[in-house]
């Protein structure tokens, strides 16, 4: 999630608790609680790299919470000289727990076990930025800050709104996984993983992904649709080329990618620290490209999970090798490591 939708969340919980021993410290403490973990951005300073090895690591960790929920009551017993710390634990901790399970929702994975695990979990039932659960965070928060009598109870009808939602988008998470599992069925060969992953701008909207020993099959769709959107109709902006994308739950286009492309500078990536670093890290990883200009071979992966055909395509990580297999160039396109 976004860290103005964490932000609020922390203010929302620490008003539905409603401590008035601590009275306006309360919001301030649930606010920056609901925020704290995502302090690890400091990370990306160093490179891209480093920020998405421990990017929801060890500040989102279950097993940590409970010590940065007393370093945070501490911290607001001295600024606000209100000596009331297990208030603030208190809102800190809901604050805390409240970052690490809205980041679960989403497809980016989050070490909630670390440094025990580096297993990433996710949920995979809410899109990284979902306007309709900002919506319904945002707005009747905004209004509780005009009402003193009943802002508590506002706040927590919110936070039933938002379970409701979530239940919503639960409910339709696994429709969609039941079509993935249902084209899986079709396919010769071992299936390793089918995943459904929300998509931008609406719940009903889902990738499918059914992965073998050889191939990913991406396919899109919409459970709203009842069919296709004629190529014309689609045609013009940026909303109506995106809609074109996703096809009703009848007929749903699915595309293979091949994951490793028979190539001898595929396998010497493969044995490369940055490459295993981006298995690591990726979900469903296919080789994007291949290129050999002369003395200059080039080897571009990508993870499936962030795709979007013709929209986005992020997190590729690229290296280029010369005619001997030294490497020449590596990293994550916009952050290069030359050598």
């Amino acid at each position: 999630m976004d860290s103005i939708t964490h932000t609020i969340t922390g203010g929302v919980i620490s008003k539905a608790i409603d401590d008035p021993r601590i009275g306006r410290w309360g919001s301030v403490a649930g606010m920056v609680a609901g925020v704290f973990p995502d302090i690890d951005f400091v990370l990306g300073l160093f490179n891209h790299q480093f920020y998405l090895q421990y990017h929801r690591d060890f500040t989102h960790s279950f097993l940590l919470l409970p010590f940065y929920a007393g370093f945070l009551g501490w911290l607001f017993t001295k600024v606000s000289k209100c000596s009331y710390f297990w208030s603030f634990y208190l809102i800190s901790l809901f604050g805390l727990v409240s970052h690490v399970l809205l980041d679960l929702l989403t497809s980016y994975g989050t070490m909630i076990l670390s440094p025990f695990s580096e297993n990433r979990v996710s949920w995979d039932l809410v899109f990284i930025i979902d306007f309709i659960f900002s919506g319904i965070l945002i707005l009747p928060w905004i209004g509780s800050l005009f009402i003193r009598k009943g802002a508590s109870w506002i706040c927590r009808g919110i936070l039933f709104s938002l379970t409701i939602y979530i239940i919503f988008c639960w409910f339709h998470h696994q429709k969609a996984l039941r079509l993935a599992q249902d084209f899986s069925r079709r396919l010769n060969g071992e299936i390793l993983q089918v995943a459904a992953l929300p998509q931008p701008l609406s719940p009903l909207r889902w990738a499918l992904y059914i992965e073998t020993h050889h191939s990913i099959y991406q396919g899109f769709v919409d459970l709203r649709r009842e069919k296709k959107i004629s190529p014309e109709a689609s045609s013009g902006s940026y909303l109506r080329k995106l809609d074109h994308l996703y096809s009703p739950p009848s007929d749903i286009l699915f595309r293979s990618v091949e994951k490793l492309p028979n190539s001898p500078w595929v396998k010497r990536a493969l044995n490369t620290d940055g490459i295993r670093f981006f298995y690591w890290f990726a979900r469903f990883p296919v080789v994007k490209a291949i290129e050999s200009n002369g003395e200059r071979h080039r080897v571009e992966f990508m993870d499936l999970r962030f795709y979007i055909p013709g929209f986005r395509s992020p997190f590729i990580y690229y290296v280029e090798f010369d005619g001997t297999g030294r490497i020449l160039d590596e990293g994550f396109l916009g952050n290069q490591k030359k050598r």
